[in-house]
Formats: C-alpha cells, structure tokens, sequence
C-alpha cells in the first residue's frame, strides 16, 4: 500500500503542470452548498478599510449607509450598492469546507449609471457562524471590491438571509 506521499507524488507526476491549480482548487472548495440555503442575504457594511500597497486606513463614519450587499445563493446573483452606482451580475461561488465559508466573485456590472466602469467585487460570508431562528438567521460577511493594481476597499458586517417571499422561486 503506497503512503500518502508517495501516492500524491506517483500521482501527481503524470499531471500536466497546469493541472495543479485546478486540482488544489478542488480540493480546498465545493461549488454550491450555499444553493441550498433558501432567499437573499441582505449584507449590511459596519466596518471599512480603504487599503493601499502601502497601508490599510480604517473608515469609520459616513459609508454604512452607502455600502451594501446582496446575493441570492439560489441563482448565483450578486449586487452592490456602492455609493452612487449599483452593480450587479451572475457570480461564481465557492465553499471552503474546512472554514464554512461561501465566497462570490464575479465582474458586476454597474446598472444606475450603465457608462460607469464594470466592478470585480468578492463577498464572503461566514455561514457556519449562522445564528437565528427561522425568519432571520444572520452570518458576519467580509467584502472586497475596488479591486486595482495599488488599491482595494475591505468592508465587514452581518449579513440576514431573509426566506422567500410566499410564491417567488428563490
């Protein structure tokens, strides 16, 4: 019987090079387990840092009303509503099984003011920490968009999956 090692090194020799982050991607994430949570977590920014190569500056007023979240874990759609623009498009979704976590990313498309440039935003949340009854159950969120080679914003706060209204499919 092959040890680990040597399994994992007899295997992975006939691999082809570019195969190895694909296979560590699987290993680590499960697509979907989100998909079975029912309705649209509402995510609300409590705490922002606006960071640099350099350093992360932590905001601490006048945005919690101009950052939020929206993702319906049943269709794969994420919006953010960023200031003066909302944003909105398909995401891929992730599950890291080990820290019970989902993250969407996608290219979100801005929708209020359509010329504006296109967003890659990432949404975090932290589903095993779910607490809640039936009607409200809330989970701590992380968020990164303002993706740029120098730059990004970080926001955190609590997401509430709210169910679906009576009728609707998500």
């Amino acid at each position: 019987m092959l040890s680990r090692d040597s399994c994992f090194h007899s295997c992975t020799r006939h691999l082809a090079p570019f195969a190895y982050p694909t296979l560590l991607v699987s290993l680590l994430f499960s697509p979907g387990v989100l998909a079975q949570q029912k309705g649209e977590f509402d995510c609300r920014t409590s705490v922002k840092y606006e960071c640099t190569a350099d350093q992360c500056e932590r905001v601490t007023e006048d945005f919690q009303h101009q950052e939020s979240f929206l993702y319906n874990a049943k269709t794969g759609e994420l919006s953010a509503c960023l200031w003066t623009n909302c944003y909105s498009a398909k995401t891929k979704a992730f599950t890291v099984k080990a820290g019970g976590a989902t993250t969407a990313i996608g290219r979100l498309i801005p929708v209020v003011h359509p010329k504006n440039k296109p967003l890659v935003v990432s949404l975090t949340i932290k589903t095993s920490e779910m607490e809640g009854d039936a009607d409200e159950k809330k989970a701590p969120f992380t968020a990164i968009w303002n993706y740029g080679g120098d730059r990004l914003t970080f926001d955190m706060g609590e997401c509430v999956l709210k169910p679906p209204a009576k009728g609707s499919k998500g």
